[in-house]
């Protein structure tokens, strides 16, 4: 859905007008094309290797970054710093550049922030900004509860937990070694569970299944981690909702005293149908509805 760079080698390409840009929600800052900060959020753990890609090959232009340097065009990544852009010297370890991409051998808090690439030669300028969010652990933990991964299961039901977001972390043609854990522990997984070195298979999803688990993958010197909180909710119903009572198909009389005080409960099965589905009840009095009747007369909230 964002503008295509078809392209990339004529220069000419660049004379199209101001407005397409503007629609498009890119500005032209001294001459460079700018996409602002792109939508993908880099996050990773203090101690942790992370690789950024720079998205102007993955999300805006159609080329790869081998074609780009073959077309003499240069890749210069900056540090933003408030307003303004620094260039990166990449003159330790910790930090490196390798083709389209910036490499934290180990992140750190200082790191968090917005780092832009730019793509450019004397005539052709084209940038895009990324962020990166280093966190620490929580206090006792292997993670941070500001960084998981969400996944839900219903009850009964199967569930297979992979590991999220490790491509760059693998070797080709070789089988992850990867370790599990729940609540940070290695545990004694039970007998129908399978927890391997690439996902943990859950046959028949218990209540106490719920928690957060932690794949941990060796790379290099380090360690990369990714956390799932798994929310272990009911069956979702398709049955229709049921009123209990008052029973149905029977009339329930109840006798007062004029003016003294009255509730009358009614109580409905709905089933599961989401955390973020909440049941309607509501009374009516013949045709009416109870809002519209004397003000003496009010509904409380549904429980």
């Amino acid at each position: 859905s964002k503008f295509p760079m078809k392209c990339l080698c004529n220069l000419r390409c660049f004379s199209l007008s101001l407005s397409i840009f503007v629609k498009k929600k890119i500005y032209t800052v001294d001459g460079c094309i700018d996409w602002s900060v792109d939508l993908k959020e880099y996050h990773v753990l203090a101690g942790e290797p992370v690789r950024v890609k720079c998205a102007l090959f993955y999300s805006y232009i159609r080329t790869n970054y081998s074609t780009a340097a073959n077309t003499k065009l240069r890749l210069i990544w900056y540090k933003n710093k408030g307003d303004a852009e620094e260039p990166i010297i990449f003159s330790g370890h910790r930090l490196s550049k390798e083709d389209d991409s910036l490499w934290f051998r180990s992140a750190e808090l200082e790191d968090n922030g917005f780092y832009t690439c730019v793509l450019r030669n004397s005539t052709y300028c084209m940038k895009v900004s990324m962020s990166v969010t280093v966190e620490a652990s929580d206090q006792g933990k292997c993670f941070s509860s500001r960084m998981r991964y969400i996944e839900k299961a219903e009850i009964t039901h199967s569930k297979m937990i992979t590991c999220p977001d490790i491509e760059d972390y693998l070797a080709p043609y070789k089988q992850p070694q990867m370790t599990w854990y729940k609540e940070c522990e290695q545990i004694e997984w039970r007998k129908s569970i399978i927890a391997n070195s690439t996902h943990v298979w859950i046959p028949d999803v218990e209540e106490g299944d719920g928690g957060n688990y932690t794949c941990e993958l060796q790379y290099g010197s380090r360690l990369v981690r990714r956390t799932l909180e798994l929310k272990v909710t009911a069956l979702q119903t398709t049955q229709p909702p049921k009123v209990l009572y008052p029973p149905e198909k029977q009339d329930t009389v109840t006798e007062v005293i004029a003016g003294m005080p009255l509730t009358l409960d009614c109580k409905a099965f709905f089933g599961y149908s989401g955390e973020n589905k909440q049941p309607i009840v509501y009374w009516m009095k013949g045709e009416k509805f109870v809002e519209e009747l004397a003000g003496h007369i009010k509904e409380s909230e549904v429980r």
